[in-house]
């Protein structure tokens, strides 16, 4: 069996430092050197991958023990896999099991490829990383600076679908429940084009819920204990808030808490959260608030200054007197119908103004707005593209799990690694385990007779103390 560590493998790895220290000494600088180093190193490792899968296949095919019941039906298959390093090309064996008349590879199953796999498992799982911040297409490209290799964006997007984000549960049940006076739930919802006919866009919905905010700079608070929740389009109320309950149910001692303010735009689903989660109280946010008066009044600041006092101080008949005169005031029909429509929407949250004016002095402001343009807008709505209903919602998903704090990479690492464990817990003995390792570890006991690594003058031992003595005599 070819070693996988040997010395030609050190004499490649010091063949790429030397040709990136050129890049500097032929004054290209910094990112010249790092760009040659990257690649290098990434020609070496995708030949130690190679030769990993290689010895694999070499055990399996050797070890009888690690393949009961399997024949050898073919060897030397090829197989080409995209890896984080690049492109990786490696032979293997085509078993046949005994019994069931099943083909297989047996080293491509060990490591977790599947039968028509391209793409390596942590390579796709870098992609969807990038997929959460840019465009499929450009999520896809983004890896062929690094490795060579160009993925499609139809490609990115099957890696989300296999995720199947808009599924994921995480059961977070703390062992004590937080004690907390004040809970704030606020609320709103992105507007995203639709990119089929018929329908010019669809809401996607965000929940957060928070303890509160703690000032971080000069203006800028960051929220206390927040989590995100996303809904699709049609996603009935009683299922909106009743998730929320869960969580604050699990999450927070609720007899110590005293209040529950729910904050947004005043839309229906909205407000329904005040009859599904008991004691809340549903507050008009203070943005839509001002911007439902300035809109009645134009630009106007005795207007918005009077129309202000009646609304904040809940004088309806003043508020309604005042708007009515702006009406006769109008001159074209697209200004009378936007001070219709506000006062409308005014008469229509009266309950969520009074709170706002009882319960001022408890709030910390409702930034929803904000929220959802970072959280959703940013990837789903603010650039000139269409989305499907489903791509929308995974696509909100993900950003929303990633701002709870999932390591998304990670995640998918971990959901794709299971069937490889099962299979490996069936079919493969522990002793078979050690004699791999011990196949892979065996090469390393050479290294000491590697000239580049010996101790003499023409050995990497003196040019590494060299360069760390010129390091630490800065």
């Amino acid at each position: 069996m070819q070693a996988i560590f040997d010395e030609g493998l050190v004499f490649s790895f010091q063949e790429v430092v030397k040709q990136a220290v050129l890049e500097i000494m032929d004054g290209n600088g910094m990112p010249a050197f790092q760009q040659a180093l990257r690649s290098g190193l990434n020609k070496i490792c995708c030949t130690i991958q190679q030769r990993v899968m290689e010895a694999v296949d070499d055990q399996l095919r050797e070890n009888l023990s690690m393949r009961k019941g399997w024949v050898v039906e073919r060897r030397n298959d090829p197989k080409t896999i995209l890896s984080p390093f690049g492109e990786v090309r490696y032979a293997r064996t085509l078993f046949q099991n005994k019994k069931t008349d099943e083909y297989a590879y047996l080293a491509d199953r060990f490591v977790g490829y599947t039968s028509h796999q391209r793409l390596d498992t942590l390579l796709e799982a870098d992609l969807l990383e990038e997929a959460v911040d840019k465009s499929y297409s450009k999520a896809g490209k983004s890896v062929e600076d690094q490795t060579g290799i160009r993925v499609s964006g139809q490609t990115v997007l099957n890696i989300v679908r296999k995720l199947q984000p808009e599924k994921i549960e995480l059961k977070e049940e703390p062992k004590v429940k937080k004690a907390v006076r004040i809970l704030y739930i606020e609320a709103d919802e992105d507007h995203v084009p639709h990119r089929e006919k018929g329908v010019s866009a669809f809401e996607q919905r965000l929940v957060y819920v928070h303890e509160g905010r703690v000032k971080v700079g000069k203006d800028r608070y960051e929220l206390i204990g927040k989590k995100y929740f996303t809904f699709p389009p049609g996603t009935p109320s009683h299922v909106i808030w009743d998730t929320i309950w869960r969580y604050l149910d699990v999450t927070y001692d609720l007899e110590q808490t005293e209040y529950i303010f729910i904050s947004g735009d005043g839309v229906s689903w909205i407000q329904a959260g005040a009859e599904y989660i008991e004691d809340a109280r549903y507050v008009l946010d203070g943005f839509h608030l001002r911007r439902a008066i300035f809109r009645a009044a134009g630009a106007d600041e005795e207007k918005r200054k009077k129309l202000s006092e009646a609304v904040f101080n809940g004088r309806w008949a003043e508020m309604n007197n005042l708007l009515s005169a702006f009406l006769k005031e109008a001159e074209t029909e697209s200004r009378k119908k936007t001070i219709s429509d506000v006062q409308t929407y005014l008469n229509n949250q009266r309950r969520g103004i009074r709170a706002r004016r009882k319960y001022g002095k408890l709030l910390v402001g409702c930034s929803a707005e904000g929220h959802v343009s970072h959280v959703l807008s940013a990837r789903l709505s603010s650039r000139p593209m269409g989305w499907s209903y489903l791509g929308a919602n995974q696509m909100a998903h993900l950003r929303v799990h990633r701002e709870n704090g999932v390591k998304l990479s990670q995640f998918y690492l971990e959901q794709s690694g299971q069937k490889r464990k099962e299979y490996v817990s069936q079919h493969i003995p522990q002793n078979a385990m050690a004699s791999i390792s011990k196949a892979v570890g065996s090469s390393f006991e050479t290294l000491g007779n590697i000239p580049s690594f010996s101790s003499g003058s023409k050995g990497w031992a003196p040019l590494l103390r060299r360069m760390s003595n010129a390091v630490f005599k800065f």
